[in-house]
């Protein structure tokens, strides 16, 4: 494998990175928007669904913070590499 063939790769990697990130930052901004439509819907539910519904995607919320965060640095370090 030459120079190029491994800077080829490791872009090819970055853009991989930043695509799953931009998947999972639509997926959070769905997640906030099921949020939202629990509050407003099921709000005061008499067995608390909306409750544990809530507790379910604030985990899931917090999964995906995580999760982009990782991304971003792995992106980064990619691009460092990158540059070298």
């Amino acid at each position: 494998m030459t120079l190029m063939d491994t800077i080829r790769e490791i872009q090819t990697l970055r853009k991989s990175v930043e695509e799953q990130s931009r998947l999972l930052n639509d997926f959070l901004r769905d997640n906030r928007e099921n949020m939202q439509l629990v509050r407003t819907e099921l709000h005061g539910s008499t067995r608390g669904y909306d409750q544990k519904m809530l507790s379910a995607l604030q985990q899931a919320e917090s999964a995906l913070t995580k999760s982009i965060g990782a991304l971003g640095r792995a992106s980064d370090a990619l691009m460092r590499v990158e540059q070298i």
